[in-house]
């Protein structure tokens, strides 16, 4: 598997933001990250059957 991040610094500066989290972060501080550095979630969570 080959997993590419363009621009590579934004989702470095991402994952430095998560990898803060001490508990599990709301809906909404979940959307503020994403939304902080250019992303949004889309569609509800997957679900295993």
């Amino acid at each position: 598997m080959i997993v590419s991040y363009l621009p590579a610094g934004k989702m470095e500066a991402f994952f430095k933001v998560t990898d803060k989290w001490t508990s599990p972060p709301t809906k909404e501080e979940i959307a503020k990250v994403f939304a902080d550095h250019d992303m949004k979630i889309v569609g509800a969570p997957l679900k295993i059957d």
